[in-house]
């Protein structure tokens, strides 16, 4: 009996405790906060008393949501007493954190002895919504190595016009006017003529990875086709001669990153002029295009155009070893490109808008050439991409977007080339890039070579041929 006495007296204690806490201690309770005003109210005008408590004594804020209704980037220092406690309304856990995504940036709101601080979490890529990301990321990969992609496609043919040894390089300008001897020959002039006009056609697929500087690791799929015509080989005189062409294409790829895909389709029209002396070559060229891009994000699809345009030179240097059956070739292309993307709204309300890319491209490189007796001619390579002024300057609203680079990163692979008959030569290679880029890349191509394969341009008044021997 006394057992029982004592039991109910501690559980009289008990519950007259919980009873005391209950109606003069702190209460736990949410708030909730709306960025667009600062304040537990979407209305900053209403008072918000004691949040439906009606017991007296402290209403103690433990926990905090941040609700993300505005556009902006507000910074708030939020009082406890304007979340109408009806007691001391003092915040009793210090340090609480909750952080929120808006439609532009992530927010984070931190818990101090009497107030609440909200502000955006920093400026970094991960402090930002991945969809406002869109347009510098379209304009680096989608816009600037398409424009990278397009100088290599207008240098193509004349880098497969240096395979060639030096005589046969010789032997193709004099043909129809000199008939050559030199039985050091790898295979016969004829088959791979250069004096008449001449169209081609590439197609190419990259498979890569682009981990852009200060921004998001991108997995990038392009693809699309080149296609264009070279002029005759023309006689300049002193040694030099020279072929012109032009030359259009469609890109298309796909980016992906953080939950954002971007289509991008469009098409380049360029010109290029190369010239030869010997050993040595040179050529340039300038091109102009033009993407359409569509963002798949968390809120819906985004339209947006891309305009590019660049200038790039190359030049270069056969040093032949064992008659020519070994090249050489040390080379350096230097590169500008110019990538604009056009203002939009993005389907969260965001408007989107930036400057111009402004991008330099320095490029050395070198190439090992085989010149095989049955006319294959392997090759691989290898080169350094360095990149200038490449930074991306965007605004999202009121806030100034992280600046997005593409790293230096190498290329180096391997090709073949062929010749058929008296008109068509083609080509396989593929290439790795490793650094600020890593994935693979292929193509293939073929150039027919149009008109009369017999025309005598270089004939002499007297229809006959000379013969130069070997010196």
């Amino acid at each position: 009996m006394k057992k029982r006495k004592v039991l109910l007296a501690a559980l009289l204690f008990v519950s007259a405790m919980c009873l005391y806490a209950v109606t003069s201690k702190s209460y736990a309770r949410n708030a909730d906060i709306y960025l667009s005003t600062g304040t537990q109210s979407q209305d900053p005008g209403e008072t918000v008393t004691s949040a439906g408590y009606s017991q007296s004594g402290d209403s103690a804020i433990t926990d905090f949501n941040i609700i993300p209704d505005t556009l902006t980037s507000p910074s708030y220092t939020i009082p406890v007493s304007e979340f109408g406690n009806s007691g001391m309304g003092k915040i009793i856990e210090e340090g609480t954190t909750a952080d929120v995504l808006s439609p532009l940036r992530w927010f984070r709101g931190t818990t101090s002895k009497d107030s609440i601080h909200i502000a955006p979490r920093g400026n970094t890529y991960h402090d930002f919504n991945p969809s406002v990301m869109a347009a510098p990321v379209a304009a680096q990969i989608g816009g600037y190595l398409n424009q990278l992609n397009s100088y290599d496609e207008a240098f193509r043919n004349m880098d497969m016009y240096m395979l060639m040894t030096k005589s046969q390089r010789q032997a193709l300008k004099n043909r129809n006017k000199y008939a050559a001897s030199d039985s050091n020959l790898v295979f016969d002039p004829t088959n791979t003529p250069y004096e008449n006009t001449s169209a081609w056609f590439r197609p190419y697929a990259t498979f890569e990875n682009v981990e852009l500087k200060k921004g998001p690791k991108v997995s990038n799929v392009a693809w699309g086709s080149f296609f264009g015509a070279d002029s005759e080989l023309i006689d300049l005189g002193n040694g030099w001669d020279a072929m012109f062409g032009a030359y259009v294409g469609y890109n298309g790829s796909h980016q992906a990153y953080d939950g954002v895909g971007i289509y991008q389709n469009g098409a380049t029209l360029g010109l290029v002029g190369m010239a030869y002396k010997d050993n040595y070559f040179a050529g340039l060229t300038a091109n102009v295009g033009s993407n359409i891009a569509n963002a798949d994000t968390l809120y819906g699809s985004d339209d947006f155009t891309l305009l590019m345009s660049g200038i790039a030179a190359k030049t270069g240097y056969n040093w032949e070893l064992a008659d020519g059956k070994f090249i050489i070739q040390p080379s350096y292309m230097m590169s500008y490109s110019f990538v604009n993307t056009f203002d939009y709204t993005n389907t969260a309300g965001i408007r989107v808008n930036g400057d111009p890319l402004h991008a330099i491209a320095f490029e050395p490189g070198l190439k090992f050439i085989g010149n095989l007796n049955n006319g294959w001619q392997p090759y691989a390579g290898v080169s350094v991409v360095w990149n200038v002024m490449d930074k991306t300057q965007f605004q999202a609203s009121d806030a100034t977007l992280p600046e997005l680079s593409v790293k230096p990163f190498a290329k180096y692979g391997i090709g073949i080339r062929k010749t058929w008959g008296e008109r068509l030569t083609g080509f396989f290679q593929t290439f790795f890039t490793s650094g600020g880029r890593n994935g693979v890349g292929l193509q293939a191509g073929v150039r027919i070579t149009l008109g009369d394969k017999y025309t005598p341009k270089h004939a002499n008044s007297t229809g006959e041929r000379k013969y130069i021997a070997k010196n």
